[in-house]
């Protein structure tokens, strides 16, 4: 046993406990046999129920101490907390509760609920097209359904029982449950890091990035860990971000989840918001039609929701009036309508000489580094059109485990000269051992040696990781472009990329 994790032998898993549990069920509902109890079974799944707290609040990790029920030492900051590796739910119905599925016309329970319980209910569980309840109450005062234990469905009664024992009735027949092919998605949201839809904002918080914006993580408000966007430090009375589809959408439903971490803290909710569209790339903002009065209340940890018959656009932009020495933010910004055809991303924009559609399979560009780690960061997919600053799935270059401790450096050869003047660093931060470098700087090949291209501009100044840090310089022709990275965290990180750009202007 080990005081960390993840030594698989030895600590108390939930998600292999679930299994045991699910296991215990079956053998106590099906078979006879003498070396397994339903007291047993209870026990173990109060000990297991137990587990599932943390500073006497819900939480479930990876693994814990199987002697104590300790996380100390077995679960992570911004890992654990998207954890859930549980089947509590499903134990407490099929097992503890009892509703057997099956797949005939008749409905079994089999409550496996301590003896001295004097009541319990199950209420409403969607089963082959019905709702079916179960409820036990030993005198009849709990439920005002009778003493004893009852079975419905749809809300008649279709068996009891004086005590808690096994029941078999018969079930109507199986209902068509109608599926409602879902007919709008959500245009805005991006998991797949394909070049659109893209994002940009007025500006970034520290500790936050755009790519939470759009994740699909909808209802994530909290504090820790700050899977979010947030103009913390914004100079500016409002900020925005926009989102730009790449081709016109039908919209027909905004929705901005508004963050409000309390009023004395540095973010909070907008004074006001604003949503606003345009239909091409680089055309002028208009309101969102039918959009709600700045009047309308406006409150965080909620989605902030604008409606409308429908309109199209290329770009949407939400702007949040921020209150007198706070600012505002987002854990996510959806654009939703109707689906018109099968959904395919729009191309990227042409002039990125660094992008290669199938950089293993060969041709140029090229990408190679000081370094790679050998846990699948490797230079050919930093260059491929894909940007995913989450660590899975492993789309990025990172020098993690390199023996150079200072410096390490990640190139392209594009096979040519060309001539470029802009690039894009988007800069892959695990705020662990791979890190925003502490600084960095551009060279090109002059055919003989590596020289540093002059009069770099970099926005932001200081390198952000989890964001696109920008470098302007006047127009160099050269075959190499290479990119040296100065770690930061005194040896201790090391410096990745999930993807470069290079364009001419």
């Amino acid at each position: 046993l080990k005081n960390s994790c993840c030594w698989w032998s030895g600590q108390s898993w939930p998600f292999a406990t679930t299994q045991t549990l699910k296991g215990l069920a079956n053998l106590l509902h099906n078979y006879s046999q003498d070396h397994v109890s339903r007291e047993d079974y209870y026990k173990l799944l109060h000990i297991y129920a137990r587990s599932h707290r943390k500073n006497g609040k819900p939480y479930i990790a990876e693994a814990l101490h199987p002697d104590t029920g300790s996380w100390d030492h077995h679960d992570f900051y911004n890992r654990s907390e998207h954890y859930f590796h549980s089947g509590f739910v499903d134990l407490i119905i099929t097992g503890l509760c009892g509703l057997l599925l099956e797949d005939k016309d008749t409905l079994t329970v089999d409550p496996l609920i301590p003896e001295d319980w004097d009541y319990f209910a199950l209420d409403e569980v969607p089963y082959r097209g019905h709702l079916v309840s179960l409820v036990w109450d030993r005198n009849g005062s709990r439920y005002d359904k009778g003493a004893g234990l009852h079975l419905f469905a749809n809300g008649k009664k279709i068996a009891s029982a004086p005590t808690l024992r096994k029941l078999i009735a018969p079930l109507p027949a199986a209902r068509e449950v109608a599926l409602h092919s879902r007919r709008e998605i959500n245009y805005a949201v991006n998991n797949d890091g394909t070049w659109f839809p893209r994002y940009r904002a007025s500006h970034t918080g520290p500790k936050s990035s755009l790519s939470f914006v759009h994740d699909g993580n909808t209802a994530w408000y909290d504090l820790h860990p700050p899977l979010r966007w947030t103009s913390e430090g914004s100079p500016n009375e409002k900020d925005w971000v926009e989102v730009d589809f790449g081709a016109l959408r039908p919209i027909t439903t905004l929705k901005a989840y508004l963050l409000d971490d309390g009023n004395d803290q540095p973010v909070t909710a907008p004074g006001a918001i604003q949503f606003e569209y345009s239909v091409n790339e680089d055309g002028p903002w208009q309101p969102v039609p039918s959009a709600p009065a700045a009047s309308r209340p406006i409150s965080g940890g909620k989605p902030f929701i604008v409606q409308h018959p429908g309109f199209k656009a290329q770009r949407i932009r939400v702007t949040l009036t921020n209150r007198a020495n706070q600012r505002s933010g987002l854990t996510e910004l959806e654009a939703w309508g109707p689906r018109e055809g099968p959904y395919l991303p729009a191309p990227a924009p042409a002039g990125n000489i660094a992008f290669n559609p199938d950089p293993k399979g060969g041709g140029f560009p090229k990408a190679s580094a000081s370094f790679h780690d050998r846990y699948g960061g490797v230079p050919s997919s930093a260059h491929d059109g894909i940007i995913i600053y989450r660590a899975t799935p492993t789309n990025r270059w990172t020098c993690y485990g390199s023996p150079d401790q200072h410096t390490d450096w990640f190139a392209l050869d594009f096979g040519e000269k060309k001539t470029f003047s802009r690039a894009i660093l988007h800069l892959y931060d695990d705020r662990g051992g791979v890190q925003a470098p502490k600084e960095y700087t551009l060279q090109h090949w002059t055919g003989q040696e590596w020289i540093e291209i002059p009069r770099q501009k970099k926005n932001p100044a200081k390198p952000k990781g989890s964001a696109a840090n920008t470098i302007t310089f006047p127009p160099v022709e050269s075959q190499k472009l290479r990119v040296v990275f100065t770690h930061i965290g005194k040896g201790h990180t090391r410096s990745g990329l999930t993807e470069i750009e290079v364009w001419d202007k």
